[in-house]
């Protein structure tokens, strides 16, 4: 059978398809169902900097439960609180796992490394501060009820104070050239995004601030593709 030019370009570009798509759009949770676990079989939770004996305020905390945010998304994960003033680096935070044992004692690892890309949709308001989404880089140990971090907690973070409004925004953060690690990361500290990338546990939205600030924040439909 004889081919055209064309005919043979056409072939070649379907069959580069399947490569070029790569993987398909991963639904971590859109809250529908009411509960705390995600559509990956992970778990959301709330956390803040009593640990360390900060005197940080946050509602809820421990598991977090999707609410009626009264419009058009339906359900939503909502968290407000008031950081402390005890440690200069106040803070509060919400995240989910990426596997129903990525936390502790577990420790699973996920690859998310075919992904280029993190979008949710999230509203709400703050009275200062700094509200970042990171990527947590630990190991499959614990320190009492939270992963050893690998780190010493410079993991790759993306800024996303400035998309907080009061009306629903989608933001998309590129996995690759979003996110860095804070300035202050000691050289041993410093980690490729791609070792973080194919050993993920949790993602996290952390909020911190020495100013006693205000936030009260809502998100969802978080996918990575």
């Amino acid at each position: 059978m004889k081919y055209t030019t064309l005919t043979i370009i056409i072939l070649s570009i379907l069959v580069s398809l399947p490569v070029l798509a790569g993987k398909k759009k991963l639904h971590i949770d859109s809250f529908s169902d009411g509960n705390n676990a995600s559509e990956q079989g992970g778990w959301w939770y709330v956390y803040d900097d009593a640990r360390l004996g900060g005197n940080t305020e946050v509602t809820p905390l421990g598991p977090l439960n999707p609410t009626k945010c009264g419009d058009k998304q339906g359900f939503a994960a909502h968290v407000e609180g008031t950081t402390g003033n005890k440690l200069g680096w106040d803070y509060f935070g919400f995240g989910v796992t990426l596997a129903s044992d990525s936390g502790c004692p577990g420790g699973q690892k996920v690859d998310i490394s075919g992904y280029s890309t993190l979008e949710f949709k999230m509203k709400g308001d703050a009275s200062g501060g700094r509200l970042t989404v990171t990527l947590l880089h630990t190991s499959d140990k614990c320190e009492g009820l939270v992963p050893e971090t690998l780190t010493h907690w410079a993991d790759y973070e993306a800024s996303v104070t400035s998309e907080l409004t009061g009306q629903w925004t989608t933001v998309r953060l590129n996995l690759r050239n979003d996110f860095s690690q804070p300035k202050w990361a000691k050289p041993e500290d410093k980690v490729s995004i791609e070792a973080v990338l194919k050993q993920a546990s949790q993602i996290q939205w952390h909020y911190s601030s020495a100013d006693g600030d205000n936030l009260s924040v809502w998100i969802d439909d978080i996918y990575l593709y």
